[in-house]
């Protein structure tokens, strides 16, 4: 994997970060208690931290690592979970979300995010600083405390040791047993311990002996880890603060400070230590000869005479036997506190290794694991840019024109080659390659299937901003979730749903105040539902606020000039209501950032048409308001009835039809230039298709005098569309107009035949408006 498919990769996995700490986050708010909650938001970010830590991104790991910091301290009940703390996580998340959108787009980050980062990292660490609670749970436990008796684990380290180093901590590392899962390195973490000064290790539980080593669990660790550092505890506290909850403490008593020495011994004890220090890293070097590690060995007892040291570790060197090696001097050094463990981590791991501490298995494949019982494999999943499969949509689009062609060749070699048998095999493999075709065409539509979720998980954020903004209480319900659409109908959807929520909080959710005078709670309700219904998807938006007043619609449209004021009069209260889709139409007062700027409801139903949907919309005056959305599952494939005018023909989306009838010459009735008939007890008003188009032909009739009549939905008023024949329906693969094409507005666009012509679609909505 190259550099460029990693950084592809990071941007992904950070974005999925990001959606899942900001959904945590308000879970968090409502339910501050839940420590599974807490647990899950603190991973979510701590991964996003290390994920930053591949790449040189300072900005964005600095910003993270210190809401980490802030997530760990409420974790442990040492901060309040509030609402100033969220906002300033949230912003924080904010700003990371448009480092990403930087590093997607360039591959760094931008100058000029430095500032920013320092000022959130500042913020948060001005939470973290700021406010502290008392000091409970796995942190407090961490803390050196005035306890009076010494923990058992702490005989583990030599008595000569911890003499030698008064006033400092010990701490005892427990790791999770499944650590190595969590890509947790537990030795390598104790090594690097800040000033450590010795180490012990043991098992957790006893190690088997002889065979039974066998069975025990490499992938499992066991170990039990006691230190000793001269490091302050916070520096240690921030080492470890991702395992906080393993780790114990002790301080050691204080002695009586040493009489001041002369700077000359000063000197020289510092020069004697600087003498030790270069014997030691020579001792661990990969490989060190028997007679080098004598030499060292002198060296080191003479240098022992200038440091303060125990007469203990003198006699220690002096017992280990003259052909002892370099692993053995190391451990002794080690011991007394004279060398760190990630000094001698080489040489020990070779000499004296346990079988769980082995580094390495924190990089072991938890899925490559056998000893999971049957049938525990996890499932595979595997992450697929969006083009690809944009791309295997177009190449299927051409294969459902491609086999529609088989038809069209069929009838040419019956009726003008006389193959009639040719014509018969033809159609028969047709029947075959159309059922893998739709096989196939079902199945890549499946990939690109998204929930809805997909795009009600940013609402959460988007409510509690603005309700907090308007100072109102607003509960946000959400159900179907899981309701899946294709990516290219549910993407579209989010700007409409956001300004229709905009909506409901500005206008129709009341104050608390004012709710509570009508007999409501304070709190209101925002509901979005979403269910599939035959081949549609219906998403609904309901809210148990003030609703929509009709009388106060009627008289706005009539001041702005939008509708006549004798047509106003005559509208019931519902069709009164559905004036609020009038292009500029707006009951605001005042102009403000959430509403009153006369960009309405109309951009919420363009863009839902847009999609082949359609909006309904119902509201009681003082109970609420619900908006019905009703959408294609896919745009995949768009089904249209081929017409044909003045000789061309034309499609005609399926969805957007009511029926196809035939109309007596003597029927339709003229009344000044428009024309009428009444159909099923209702009348419909006719235009002529060649008028619309500026086509210079008269409608044909049959030669029974009728006129060929499609009968459109336009609203909620049916139109009928004069054409000369229908031609039946046909799947096609629509592709919207390009360039200078793109401004007619009266075409949703064209598509290929299976005879190698291109089918001009029509959009009726913009042709009869």
């Amino acid at each position: 994997m190259n550099q460029t498919e990693l950084l592809d990769q990071f941007v992904i996995e950070a974005r999925e970060c990001l959606e899942a700490i900001g959904r945590s986050l308000l879970q968090v708010e409502r339910e501050p208690e839940d420590a599974t909650l807490l647990n899950d938001l603190f991973r979510s970010v701590h991964t996003l931290k290390g994920n930053c830590g591949l790449f040189e991104f300072k900005e964005l790991e600095r910003v993270v690592h210190a809401g980490e910091d802030l997530l760990d301290r409420v974790r442990n009940q040492e901060l309040a979970y509030s609402a100033e703390l969220a906002d300033a996580l949230l912003d924080a998340m904010d700003f990371s979300s448009q480092l990403i959108d930087q590093i997607q787009k360039g591959g760094r980050i931008e100058a000029g995010a430095d500032e920013r980062s320092q000022a959130h990292a500042q913020a948060l660490r001005a939470l973290l600083n700021g406010a502290p609670a008392a000091a409970t749970g796995a942190e407090a436990g961490a803390q050196p405390g005035p306890a009076t008796t010494a923990p058992d684990w702490l005989a583990r380290l030599a008595p000569e040791t911890l003499a030698a180093h008064p006033g400092t901590t010990a701490w005892r590392y427990v790791p999770e047993e499944g650590c190595f899962f969590k890509g947790e390195d537990p030795w390598r973490l104790a090594c690097t311990t800040p000033g450590l000064l010795a180490v012990a290790v043991t098992g957790q539980r006893p190690w088997p002996a002889g065979e039974a080593l066998g069975d025990w669990d490499c992938y499992q660790c066991g170990l039990d880890i006691v230190l000793l550092s001269s490091a302050p505890p916070a520096y240690v506290q921030e080492h470890f603060r991702c395992v906080l909850e393993q780790l114990e403490s002790w301080q050691l008593p204080h002695s009586a400070p040493p009489a001041e020495a002369t700077a000359a011994e000063r000197v020289a004890r510092e020069r004697a230590r600087q003498l030790c220090s270069d014997q030691l890293a020579l001792l661990s070097r990969a490989s060190v000869a028997p007679g080098t590690a004598r030499a060292a060995r002198r060296a080191l007892r003479r240098l022992l005479a200038w440091l303060d040291v125990d007469t203990a570790a003198e006699a220690g060197l002096d017992a280990l036997p003259d052909a002892t090696g370099a692993a053995a001097l190391l451990a002794w050094a080690i011991a007394f506190g004279l060398a760190a463990p990630s000094t001698a981590a080489a040489p020990l791991a070779d000499a004296d290794r346990e079988p769980a501490a082995e580094p390495g298995a924190a990089a072991v494949d938890p899925g490559r694991r056998g000893e999971d019982g049957p049938g525990a494999a996890s499932p595979k999943v595997l992450k697929v840019g969006q083009e690809k499969v944009d791309r295997l949509m177009d190449l299927i689009g051409e294969m459902v024109v491609a086999k529609n062609s088989l038809p069209y060749l069929a009838q040419r070699a019956e009726t003008v080659f006389g193959q009639r048998e040719l014509a018969r095999e033809i159609k028969a493999q047709y029947t075959v390659i159309n059922r893998i075709a739709e096989d196939m065409q079902h199945a890549i539509m499946q990939v690109r299937m998204l929930p809805v979720g997909a795009v009600f998980q940013r609402f959460g954020r988007l409510v509690r901003d603005i309700s907090r903004k308007l100072g109102k209480e607003v509960n946000l319900v959400i159900e179907g979730e899981e309701t899946e659409a294709d990516k290219n109908v549910i993407e579209p959807l989010a700007d409409p749903l956001i300004h229709i929520l905009r909506n409901s909080l500005d206008h129709g959710i009341e104050m608390p105040q004012a709710r509570r005078a009508a007999g409501k709670p304070a709190a209101g309700t925002i509901r979005i539902a979403a269910h599939q219904e035959s081949d549609r998807v219906v998403i609904e938006i309901s809210d148990d606020g003030a609703g929509i007043d009709a009388a106060r619609v009627r008289d706005k449209a009539v001041e702005r000039g939008l509708i006549p004021a004798d047509r106003a009069a005559t509208l019931s209260d519902h069709d009164a209501v559905q004036l609020i889709f009038l292009p500029g139409f707006s009951t605001a007062e005042q102009i403000s950032d959430l509403s009153g700027r006369g960009v309405g409801m109309d951009v919420v139903r363009n863009a839902v048409e847009r999609i082949n949907g359609s909006v309904e919309l119902s509201s009681v005056h003082g109970r609420g308001t619900t908006l019905r959305l009703s959408l294609p599952l896919s745009m995949a494939v768009t089904n249209v009835m081929v017409i044909e005018s003045a000789g061309r023909r034309f499609g005609v989306p399926m969805d957007l039809i009511v029926e196809t009838v035939r109309v007596h010459g003597d029927d339709i009735h003229c009344f000044k230039q428009a024309r009428t008939t009444v159909l099923r007890g209702r009348i419909v008003p006719l235009r002529a298709l060649n008028e619309l188009l500026a086509l210079d032909t008269e409608p044909l009739k049959n030669a029974d005098g009728e006129f060929a009549v499609l009968v459109v939905r336009l609203g909620t008023e049916a139109v009928g569309l004069l054409v000369d024949q229908f031609h039946g329906a046909s799947d096609i693969i629509l592709k919207p107009l390009e360039g200078v094409l793109a401004g007619l507005t009266g075409f949703a666009g064209t598509a290929l035949m299976g005879d190698g012509g291109v089918l001009m679609v029509l959009n009726p909505k913009e042709l009869l408006t």
